[in-house]
Order: structure tokens, then sequence, then C-alpha cells
């Protein structure tokens, strides 16, 4: 049997693959259309978080003992690294132990 003797399908068909570019583009559409920012700082090679701005009030610390715990482990980091003591990526790796620190003292 040759392929002209089988029948073709509608998967086989030119209109089956012109819908699926047409789904293909609405897919890719949508995606732009709700994540450009954050593309075009992917392919600009921006590494910093694309962070949305907002007018509601922060929230109040559920645990006091936490977040005075951060101000000042956190705070000592930010003065080292302020004064030069540490590099960025010292900087961040301190900065993420000193917040473990103070969950694990201070827990929920």
């Amino acid at each position: 049997m040759t392929t002209s003797d089988q029948s073709n399908g509608f998967a086989d068909s030119g209109l089956a693959r012109l819908l699926a570019l047409f789904i293909a583009i609405a897919i890719a559409f949508l995606l732009w259309s709700n994540w450009s920012t954050e593309f075009r700082a992917l392919l600009a090679g921006d590494d910093r978080e694309v962070s949305a701005a907002t007018n509601a009030q922060p929230a109040k610390p559920a645990n006091p003992e936490l977040e005075n715990c951060l101000a000042q482990r956190v705070g000592d980091v930010d003065r080292m690294k302020d004064e030069g003591i540490l590099s960025e990526s010292q900087y961040a790796a301190f900065r993420g132990r000193a917040e473990e620190l103070c969950r694990a003292q201070n827990p929920g």
C-alpha cells in the first residue's frame, strides 16, 4: 500500500497545520502580554528580580522578636557591606545566614 492509497485524515491536512500555527501564535501573544517586562529583562541579561509596585500598607510583623532580630543581624551585615568588609557574594551568603539564624531562634 502506498501513501497515495491511504486516506489523509484531518490531522494531516493543511487546515490542521494552520490551526496549530494560529494556536501557537495566540499562546505566544498571551505569554508576551503577561510577562513582557520579565522577557525583556531576561533578553537584556538583567539579573534583577522584577517586583510589582504596590500602594498597600506594609504588613505588620506577626513576630516582633523575629523582626527585632532581623533588624539587628541584617543591619550588622549591611554595615559590613557598606564598610567594604564584605563582597557582593559574601554579603548575600551572610545575609541569608543571618535570616536563617533569626528564623531558627524565633519560630513563627
